[in-house]
């Protein structure tokens, strides 16, 4: 596969999930990670809601860098995301993004999301602008550098 070919193949499957781990430091230095909902753009920047009153919101204050993950079993890939989180919150208002983010919330019938379940206090729309983008693809390949393909490099 071409870089381009490899590129349309993580973006799709970037696209086609909705969950992912972002990994944070608190302000004490340790690592926080948690799964959130998230919405993705042709240029592979996640964009997720979070209320003011989180510890990802704490973590970002302190120190904006951050890692997000998706990955999934069925077909051995994942998509490694390492960037710098910038708060989006003064442009959300009728972003399609964040319209697409509500739909995804909303997305399970039978359990919510966590966000619906909490007060709905200020809530934050941030940005992950990638600066790393790393897509594994296992089923191609036997080794490393056969299987895992930089796209993306700040």
């Amino acid at each position: 596969m071409t870089l381009e070919q490899k590129t349309e193949a993580a973006l799709a499957f970037l696209q086609s999930h909705r969950s992912g781990v972002l990994a944070t430091l608190s302000p004490e230095g340790a690592p926080h990670a948690r799964l959130l909902y998230f919405s993705a753009d042709k240029d592979f920047n996640i964009h997720f809601l979070t209320l003011s009153t989180t510890r990802k919101v704490k973590d970002i204050e302190t120190d904006p860098r951050a890692a997000f993950v998706v990955a999934a079993e069925d077909v051995p890939q994942t998509l490694q995301i390492q960037g710098v989180l910038e708060d989006r919150t003064d442009t959300a208002v009728n972003d399609p993004i964040v319209n697409h983010l509500f739909d995804n919330l909303k997305s399970n019938t039978t359990y919510f999301a966590p966000l619906t379940r909490f007060d709905p206090g200020k809530v934050f729309f941030y940005r992950l602008k990638p600066t790393s983008v790393r897509w594994g693809d296992f089923t191609h390949g036997h080794s490393t550098d056969e299987v895992f393909t930089e796209l993306h490099k700040a």
